[in-house]
């Protein structure tokens, strides 16, 4: 029996008004039971390949593709460190279900974010910079570390997702924002005169 080639999953985005099952985008997703039910599977399987079939995609939740379930995929491969200052720790794919995270510091950095789920747009959000994180693979095995910078930043950006919280829920009024290309623009300009200055240290 031939097996039907995957597709990829139009995104729920927060900000089209179009999409009709926005709503569950702002809401709380299910807890996952193990062992996996074949629906929880096929989930499973659609992440990871709408996860390594996307351009520049750092991480995805399940209710970015339409699935009120508690799974996210993320990774940090080592060339995200010429983009990002921040990007200490780097990690293979990695498939967390019903992933948490708590602090291991007060201390939060201000940075951009921008999201498949919200069309067209970012903005700086604070994210606490060093982090402990563990949720389970497919099997049920825990997996557990911690995490700094990027992907710490990474990490709690995914599992607000899961929690119906979206970075632009965490804009403040004075927060620089808009468009895609503009905050692009600001951010190449920052890189570069960041690298800039450390060269002459």
């Amino acid at each position: 029996m031939i097996q039907e080639e995957k597709k990829m999953f139009p995104y729920v985005i927060i900000n089209n008004e179009n999409c009709q099952n926005r709503d569950i985008l702002i809401k709380a997703a299910e807890e996952v039971t193990f062992p996996l039910t074949k629906e929880d599977r096929e989930i499973t399987e659609q992440l990871i390949y709408q996860f390594r079939h996307e351009e520049n995609c750092a991480g995805l939740a399940a209710p970015q593709i339409g699935f009120s379930k508690r799974i996210i995929i993320f990774s940090v491969p080592e060339e995200t460190k010429e983009h990002r200052v921040d990007a200490f720790d780097t990690i293979s794919e990695t498939l967390l279900i019903n992933p948490t995270f708590k602090p291991l510091s007060d201390k939060k950095r201000l940075d951009w974010e921008a999201c498949f789920s919200v069309n067209d747009y970012g903005g700086e959000v604070e994210r606490f910079i060093h982090v402990y994180y563990e949720g389970f693979d497919i099997n049920g095995k825990e997996i557990k570390g911690e995490a700094k910078g990027f992907l710490a930043r990474l990490i709690q950006h995914e599992i607000g997702h899961l929690n119906g919280q979206l970075f632009i829920h965490l804009l403040k009024p004075n927060a620089r924002q808009g468009t895609l290309e503009e905050i692009r623009a600001v951010r190449r300009s920052e890189l570069e005169a960041m690298k800039k200055a450390s060269a002459q240290e």
